[in-house]
């Protein structure tokens, strides 16, 4: 069976409640051809720009894919705007985007490398955003560097549970 690939225009919306993020809805058939075969993960593109991102849900049965300020800035697109919308599986589901400074953080530090590999990709795309989505290098450094002490300490928040 060929894998789902979609188009579609939707409008840029941002949610209300929770985490108050923009967001693009996906039609429940894409949102179904999707996650009826298990794939959750997804190449998303936008106004023809590509993002790694995640098939989410609410309660309500509203299926979307998340935007951050820097993808709307990137497609030019504003809450309420519509965007052209292709989706497709990801060819790399468990593939984690560290960035460069947290990346070289790792490579030298053994110890929080073990564990940060250790942890499912969920949890090293979260840890891995921390860092990224800084705007600043130096900021992306002192970030990683944080990441990597708590790593090593197990003092992350997830570590207090």
């Amino acid at each position: 069976m060929n894998p789902p690939e979609h188009e579609f225009a939707a409008p840029v919306l941002r949610l209300d409640t929770g985490l108050k993020q923009h967001y693009v809805p996906l039609p429940d058939d894409v949102a179904r051809d999707f996650l009826d075969r298990g794939i959750k993960r997804v190449i998303v593109s936008l106004n023809g720009r590509p993002y790694r991102r995640a098939i989410q849900s609410r309660r309500g049965g509203l299926r979307f894919v998340m935007l951050s300020k820097v993808i709307l800035r990137e497609i030019g697109a504003l809450e309420g705007e519509t965007v052209l919308v292709a989706i497709k599986p990801d060819p790399q589901p468990q593939r984690v985007e560290l960035g460069e400074e947290f990346e070289a953080v790792l490579a030298q530090d053994e110890e929080a490398a073990a564990r940060f590999y250790s942890m499912t990709p969920g949890t090293q795309r979260s840890l891995a955003h921390y860092t990224t989505s800084a705007k600043r290098p130096e900021t992306r450094l002192k970030r990683a560097l944080e990441l990597a002490h708590k790593l090593k300490t197990r003092t992350l928040h997830s570590d207090r549970e």
